[in-house]
């Protein structure tokens, strides 16, 4: 009787806490021999096939060329609105570069080429923001030897750091 209790009892915490993260991470990386900053994006496939369907209509989860113009087309707006860099207070849009995937993750390639010199740098990262009330994007900057990484979420979805 006893285990059958622990076990009724294990079950019902088990069922109801069942809780799901909803967290991308992204890699801002400046290379100083390119004078460029490469962004690696990774977020859950299934989160980001729910957006795209929630919000332009289109379900990913059936198109088997995810680099037709269109499909490509669709991710750059996406991210470009959802993905703002500033140095020293002056906007850059990076270029959507393309994609990979994976079993649960698609890996989303950006750069901006032909960096000034700066010693400010704002990011701004609201992916997902609009379909998850609780997403979290892990940031992680990376230039030289120095590394920072953050958490935004949607009250807090920007950082600025100097060099």
């Amino acid at each position: 009787m006893k285990k059958i209790s622990l076990l009724i009892i294990w079950f019902f915490l088990v069922g109801s806490n069942t809780h799901k993260y909803y967290v991308s991470t992204s890699l801002y990386e400046f290379k100083e021999d390119t004078s460029s900053l490469q962004i690696t994006i990774k977020i859950f496939k299934d989160d980001f096939i729910n957006l795209i369907n929630e919000k332009y209509e289109i379900d990913l989860g059936t198109n088997q060329n995810l680099n037709s113009k269109e499909i490509k087309e669709l991710i750059n707006k996406y991210l470009t609105s959802n993905v703002f860099i500033y140095f020293d207070d002056n906007k850059y849009e990076p270029f959507y570069l393309g994609l990979e995937e994976n079993k649960e993750m698609f890996i989303f390639y950006m750069e901006i080429e032909n960096l000034p010199y700066f010693k400010k740098i704002q990011l701004k990262n609201t992916i997902l923001f609009d379909l998850f009330e609780k997403q979290q994007n892990i940031i992680h900057l990376k230039k030289g030897i120095k590394k920072r990484s953050f958490i935004f979420r949607k009250k807090s979805s920007n950082a600025s750091f100097e060099f």
